[in-house]
């Protein structure tokens, strides 16, 4: 992947404290900002954020490389760790007044052979990792220059969280957190792969995503159908 810099919390406000700086949205640890002057987004958390590992982890493994995160600007931390990433804007696949679980705004924008190799590489790279990304709805892709990208970086998970219910050094969350960690993974990892693999691909699955077997026999099934 291309070097990607890091910069020093303190450093990116004292920055931006003279630009045009919006607030997107905020979620509890975590809040999205415009920064128009840019025309990127800023994603920030509190300090040691139990999912403030995952987006480094990735990059540093390259789960996230120039084809699926080509749009990354920059990483940001200070001295208790990671603080947050800079992305550029991309064209959303998410069409106005739709549902942002909708796939017929990236279906348009896309060719099924993009598709096909978006996925395939995306289950490549999970192979590789140990892991992967939990959160595959149109409102967490976008197009940029050309290429299918993931935003919402954090959204990765490792197996033994997914279908375990055990930890890496990265998840530095609570396996009890309110949230449900492993339960809301594997939950969310069947329905948005069985998601895209129907509406982006017109591949039916017959079981479930539900276990890394299942998720091998998935990649099977879509090696299949792209030969």
């Amino acid at each position: 992947m291309k070097s990607i810099k890091t910069i020093k919390y303190k450093e990116l406000i004292e920055s931006i404290k003279n630009e045009n700086v919006y607030e997107i949205k905020k979620k509890r640890e975590r809040a999205v900002f415009f920064l128009k002057d840019r025309n990127a987004f800023l994603k920030l958390w509190v300090p040691e954020w139990t999912q403030s590992k995952i987006a480094k982890h990735c990059i540093d493994v390259g789960f996230y490389d120039d084809k699926n995160a080509d749009s990354i600007l920059a990483l940001i931390d200070d001295e208790t760790g990671p603080r947050g990433y800079i992305q550029h804007v991309g064209e959303t696949a998410v069409e106005s007044g739709k549902s942002d679980k909708s796939w017929d705004k990236f279906v348009k924008l896309t060719t099924k052979d993009q598709r096909k190799e978006f996925i395939v590489d995306l289950f490549k790279k999970s192979i590789t990792a140990q892991g992967t990304y939990t959160d595959l709805a149109p409102s967490n892709v976008i197009l940029y220059n050309k290429k299918i990208n993931l935003i919402d970086l954090e959204s990765f998970r490792s197996f033994d969280l997914i279908y375990e219910n055990k930890k890496r050094e990265y998840e530095t969350f609570e396996l009890d957190a309110w949230w449900k960690p492993h339960e809301t993974a594997k939950r969310d990892v069947n329905k948005y792969f069985q998601s895209y693999f129907t509406n982006c691909l017109e591949i039916d699955l017959s079981f479930d995503i539900n276990s890394y077997e299942s998720f091998i026999k998935a990649f099977e099934v879509l090696k299949n159908e792209v030969k």
